[in-house]
């Protein structure tokens, strides 16, 4: 199985090995921004969401229920 798996890139192993662990590093910080981004926005609609029901309530003349999470 392993057979069929050739690593040796040769002369151009010192270029290709190296393009490769970036191109990883890169991506992986791609995807953990892009996790923080949408932590931050679900966290930001949230907040808007709990707002504007406090908003309409107040509107209403309601009492204002805090919803525990």
């Amino acid at each position: 199985m392993f057979g069929m798996l050739d690593l040796d890139a040769s002369p151009y192993g010192a270029f290709v090995w190296p393009a490769f662990a970036i191109t990883a590093l890169v991506f992986a910080g791609m995807v953990a921004g892009a996790l923080a981004h949408a932590r931050h926005w679900r966290s930001r609609t949230e907040s808007l969401r709990k707002t504007a029901e406090a908003a309409e309530a107040a509107r209403r003349g309601a009492p204002v229920q805090d919803a525990a999470p």
